[in-house]
């Protein structure tokens, strides 16, 4: 439940819309400085419904000014980031013509030309909310003083009372505008509850866990994950997953066998348990994470189309079909030649593997279906690929996946055309990867390494394919005499 979303993935920040009659599109200009040859990317409310999966590159003219157009039914929420490397803030926009200048090297400073001053306002208080349940989850800050408390009804005032101060600063806008606001608090406050209820049921003891449950339904009543404004806000996807998660793990003590089927029975407890508004995007964003993480999972189809039959005229329907038609072009593809997949049923050691290549540098990489890092990196293998051939180097991939994700596996191998070697760890030499490679136990991917012709690990750490001018140097340093 807690995923790898909070290592790899860009945070985005709260969605809410404006009804409104006009039908003039929304547009959004100005200047861009201190870009300092960065690109800034940008997502949108969707007929306000918050998307985290969708985001678009923000074209900079020569002149540096640019803009932006995006249909005009209602006020949308726009969140800009510096890719890569920081939030740079999130305004509220209407139909019509929004003044907006960006300066890169600031964060949270922009200050968009329109008449929705007061809601501008509002929102720049949520992002900082939101910035705030994310440093708690990161345990990176502690403003709501929860971290260390381990009383669920102390944990429940604490939250609930923060929360009520925000809300009484939601004054002077029309009513759906304020109830989409007041939901998002309240669904960022629930996240924050459900951070360290987690954290118990993981570490505290029985009596504490109990304590737990019993409060943790006045906070499920406190947010009502019922309201359809829910979905306005940039944590209604983790909330809505964690509810069902909660019920269909923690309190079994059971997991799905892999990550199709936790998916299956994710959308079936959101069929089960849901409605309206707050099931449709629940059951939108499974199809739309599976397909923005690359996983591609083989039931996905089969869940579009009960989708379909629920929701005929989803205002995401186009964004779903394109996940869809990559999922089936993913699972139809098949691996060529140049990778080869290795049977380690019987190894027991990961020298056994190094061995079969004798005389020969091999460059080692080691990664995972489920790391976003890992898959970007692989946008770069084609000039290591062409270094590879012309000096006899063996380019090994060590995936550390489960052995039930091997279908997926085998599929990105070819998705991302890795040619050479292909491993997927087993029980037996699982320690020997993590210790020869990781640091304490810990192994922190994606990591490449590089063995030279003795068959010894000349660098523990090697250089990335992003830097192949570094890595040249060391691949030529291991392949000397």
């Amino acid at each position: 439940m807690e995923n790898q979303r909070l290592a790899y993935m860009l945070t985005g920040i709260v969605a809410f819309g404006l009804a409104g009659c006009s039908s003039q599109p929304i547009t959004i200009e100005g200047k861009v400085s201190n870009l300092s040859g960065n690109t800034i990317v940008y997502n949108s409310t969707i007929d306000g419904v918050y998307q985290f999966t969708q985001r678009d590159t923000l074209f900079v003219q020569a002149d540096s000014t640019y803009r932006i157009t995006l249909p005009g039914k209602e006020n949308e929420k726009v969140s800009f980031y510096v890719y890569g490397q920081k939030y740079l803030g999130t305004v509220y926009v209407e139909p019509g013509k929004n003044g907006l200048d960006i300066d890169a090297s600031l964060e949270s400073n922009l200050n968009v030309e329109n008449k929705l001053v007061k809601e501008n306002e509002i929102v720049e208080e949520l992002a900082r909310l939101q910035k705030d349940v994310f440093g708690l989850r990161a345990r990176e800050k502690d403003v709501f003083q929860v971290a260390k408390d381990t009383v669920a009804s102390s944990v429940y005032k604490k939250l609930t009372d923060y929360g009520a101060g925000i809300e009484q600063k939601i004054t002077g806008v029309d009513d759906l505008f304020k109830k989409r606001a007041v939901q998002d608090v309240r669904m960022q406050m629930l996240l924050a509850f459900m951070n360290q209820y987690f954290g118990i049921n993981y570490r505290g003891t029985e009596e504490t866990k109990k304590e737990w449950e019993a409060v943790y339904p006045e906070m499920l009543e406190y947010a009502d994950i019922t309201q359809p404004e829910n979905v306005f806000s940039d944590a209604f996807s983790d909330v809505v997953s964690n509810i069902a998660g909660i019920e269909l793990y923690m309190k079994t003590k059971q997991q799905p066998k892999d990550r199709n089927e936790g998916k299956v029975m994710l959308f079936d407890w959101y069929k089960e348990n849901l409605k309206g508004r707050v099931q449709e995007i629940a059951m939108a964003n499974i199809i739309l994470d599976d397909a923005a993480n690359e996983s591609y999972s083989t039931g996905i189809p089969e869940l579009y189309e009960q989708f379909k039959v629920l929701y005929p005229a989803s205002i995401l329907q186009s964004s779903l079909e394109e996940a869809i038609r990559k999922n089936i072009s993913f699972n139809k593809q098949e691996l060529s030649a140049d990778i080869h997949i290795l049977n380690t049923d019987s190894v027991r050691s990961f020298k056994e593997i190094t061995d079969r290549y004798p005389g020969k540098v091999i460059f080692i990489d080691i990664w995972a279906t489920w790391c976003g890092p890992c898959r970007q990196s692989f946008a770069h293998v084609e000039p290591l690929q062409k270094y590879a051939k012309e000096n006899d180097i063996v380019l090994l991939y060590v995936s550390i996946d489960r052995p039930t994700e091997a279908d997926l596996w085998k599929k990105m191998a070819g998705y991302y055309n890795l040619k050479g070697e292909h491993v997927l760890i087993n029980e037996s030499f699982k320690m020997d990867i993590y210790n020869t490679f990781g640091n304490n136990g810990a192994l922190y991917i994606p990591h490449c390494a590089i063995i030279n012709k003795k068959g010894e690990l000349q660098f523990k750490v090697a250089s990335s394919p992003e830097n192949m001018d570094k890595l040249i140097e060391q691949l030529q340093e291991a392949g000397a005499e």
